[in-house]
């Protein structure tokens, strides 16, 4: 059945059936580009800020101008989700450097593609079990702690999990230290303390792993950001991933190792809903 959904695509919405872009655009030739995906409460998307500020981070990283304001981005997202009237769902803006020539260097200066979509959608639990990854990162790379959209290394681990049979892969960097899933930030809980892998390891800075830490300063459990290698798991107590979409789940293997219990996480995760319906209330 064909979508009747609208996408935004520089400028106009149009039916999603119509959006296209040039196939010289930058990001679909390089992968030139940034993007953001958002969840969707009850019409409105959750921490629409901090998902801004992250993606205009990534743009002046890559150095793509946007002439293109917060506050117009932030109407064209909202006028997409009341036009495809999405109550629950996602929404996802993508913005690449824009159409050159076929040549690699292209010709200067590029006007911005800016594309987005919304749709409602539901999220059920998710039987996460993970492999470890034989990517590995480079957490120097001016990439890592960037929503690029050159997310072949992820794609690639994503592959490895589906021939392994499993839902989703861990990536290590190049120092063997554990870094994230492929979509997705990764908690450690062991004797009652919570880990995850610092920023100067190679994360994303994920908005819902932001929340977590402060969220577990609130519930008065102890929160660590630091290094740490695949070693944690063998007596780990809980491990659970989050990302915007699905929020905290929780993961029940890491290459063998399985997590039964997740009280933690369970608290973490009725913490973090209660703060949404709030923070939107007062929005």
């Amino acid at each position: 059945m064909q979508s009747t959904n609208y996408a935004y695509v520089n400028g106009r919405f149009v039916p999603e059936s119509e959006a296209t872009v040039s196939i010289f655009d930058r990001g679909f030739l390089y992968g030139d580009g940034v993007f953001e995906t958002m969840r969707v409460y009850s019409g409105r998307i959750f921490r629409l800020h901090n998902h801004l500020r992250r993606l205009r981070n990534g743009l002046k990283v890559l150095q793509i101008g946007l002439r293109i304001t917060e506050e117009d981005l932030r109407a064209t997202l909202l006028q997409l989700i009341e036009r495809n009237n999405v109550k629950d769902g996602m929404a996802r803006i993508y913005i690449t450097r824009g159409s050159s020539g076929s040549g690699a260097k292209g010709q200067a200066p590029w006007e911005p593609t800016v594309a987005a979509t919304a749709r409602q959608r539901v999220y059920p639990s998710v039987d996460l079990r993970v492999i470890i990854s034989l990517i590995r990162l480079d957490a120097d790379s001016r990439l890592a702690g960037i929503k690029s959209a050159n997310r072949v290394l992820y794609e690639m681990a994503q592959h490895e999990a589906r021939n392994a049979g499993v839902t989703d892969a861990l990536l290590l960097n190049k120092a063997a230290h554990v870094v994230e899933l492929t979509t997705s930030n990764l908690f450690v809980v062991k004797n009652g303390d919570l880990f995850t892998a610092p920023l100067s390891d190679g994360p994303l800075p994920g908005i819902t792993r932001d929340l977590v830490l402060t969220l577990a300063a609130q519930l008065g459990t102890p929160a660590y950001e630091m290094s740490f290698g695949t070693e944690i798991f063998s007596d780990a107590d809980e491990v659970f991933a989050t990302n915007s979409l699905m929020e905290i789940e929780p993961v029940f293997e890491v290459d063998g190792a399985k997590f039964r219990e997740h009280h933690i996480t369970m608290r973490l995760q009725n913490a973090y809903r209660e703060f949404v319906v709030e923070e939107l209330r007062q929005s």
